[in-house]
């Protein structure tokens, strides 16, 4: 849990707790103003889909982002990644792992898709990044990643929600994540009150999944190896993300020896003085998310630590909403041939 995490959960989000009420009643006002058309939307000219969540970051949406783009770039689809783009780590780490994908980031996400959509060969489909609050941009999927470790809680000021939980109704999938740390009687009641929130008219598939260690690469040289190559041995951790918590415990699981933890603000701006102040005695590991700013600075013993999504429950369902993306893309394609084929539409009669 973050320290602005775990110090809201005591005293001060108590105190705050009004406030928080009045956030989230004013974030359901907003959202009934577009639902009504009282505030304008605009619809992308191809099938979009958001990936979003309810709280402010640190649920595990980036790896499953990229597993997004795994699976369209295995189908052969053009994809342009619309992003709010603050702090500049995770638009850097889509570039390294998806060179191919068109990348626009940016508080205005309309001026993004419309950049996109005049380059030489513009996307055929849009993935909007945390865009669950992006309302001005119309999708056609809304798909919600639900921590686990902490699903539900106060709207800011009191808390680190943007919507209460209610607004889980407008969600077409909903994904928990870190589903690995938290027992099976816990997930049920997660979803049981997901689907009491959501009503028996409105049931959803259970999708769960978490992070797993992809391999180790060396921010000096390049090098990768196995996580196991590490294991035993004590090292030093640092990451600038959301949930510090998760990081650890995943390190742990690989039987890393965590001698130190330096748990830094979200988006940390790392500098070589940084470096230093670790030491070069130990192995220092850090998040993809760090390592990409860290890279300049990085010695010898920098590793950033890789990670991959795997589903543990209900990837049918998280694949399906993929294909009926998919599918205006794959009838564009196909009619022209078709056409090629039977240009007199007579179906071969």
């Amino acid at each position: 849990m973050s320290g602005i995490a775990a110090r809201l959960d005591g005293p001060l989000g108590a105190l705050l707790a009004p406030f928080g009420w009045v956030f989230s009643h004013l974030a359901a006002a907003r959202v009934s103003a577009f639902e009504r058309g009282w505030k304008a939307s605009v619809k992308p000219p191809r099938p979009t889909m958001s990936i979003g969540n309810i709280s402010a970051g640190g649920t595990g949406k980036t790896p499953l982002l990229f597993h997004a783009l795994e699976w369209f770039a295995k189908h052969d689809a053009r994809i342009g990644v619309l992003s709010r783009g603050y702090g500049g780590d995770e638009g850097r780490m889509l570039e390294e792992r998806f060179p191919e994908v068109l990348l626009a980031e940016g508080a205005d996400r309309i001026a993004g898709m419309r950049t996109l959509m005049q380059a030489e060969e513009p996307p055929e489909m849009f993935l909007l990044d945390d865009g669950f609050q992006h309302l001005k941009l119309k999708r056609d999927i809304d798909i919600v990643v639900l921590d686990a470790l902490r699903p539900f809680g106060r709207c800011f000021p009191a808390g680190i929600f943007r919507e209460s939980v209610h607004a889980l109704k407008r969600a077409d999938l909903i994904v928990m994540s870190r589903a690995e740390f938290v027992p099976e009687e816990e997930r049920l009641a997660i979803w049981k009150k997901v689907q009491q929130v959501r009503g028996p008219e409105c049931p959803l598939p259970r999708v769960e999944g978490g992070v797993v260690a992809r391999d180790l690469r060396n921010l000096k040289d390049g090098r990768v190896i196995p996580v196991r190559e590490m294991s035993g041995q004590e090292v030093r951790l640092a990451a600038g993300i959301g949930n510090h918590d998760s990081f650890f415990r995943l390190v742990q699981a690989k039987g890393l020896k965590v001698e130190r933890f330096a748990r830094l603000a979200d988006h940390y701006a790392w500098s070589a003085s940084d470096v230093a102040q670790f030491g070069s005695d130990l192995p220092l590991i850090v998040t993809e998310k760090d390592g990409v700013k860290l890279r300049p600075f990085a010695e010898e013993h920098c590793w950033e630590l890789r990670v991959d999504w795997d589903f543990r429950l209900g990837a049918e369902a998280w694949e399906q909403c993929l294909a009926e993306l998919h599918l205006p893309i794959r009838a564009a394609r196909i009619e022209p041939l078709w056409a090629a084929h039977d240009p007199d539409g007579r179906g071969g009669v």
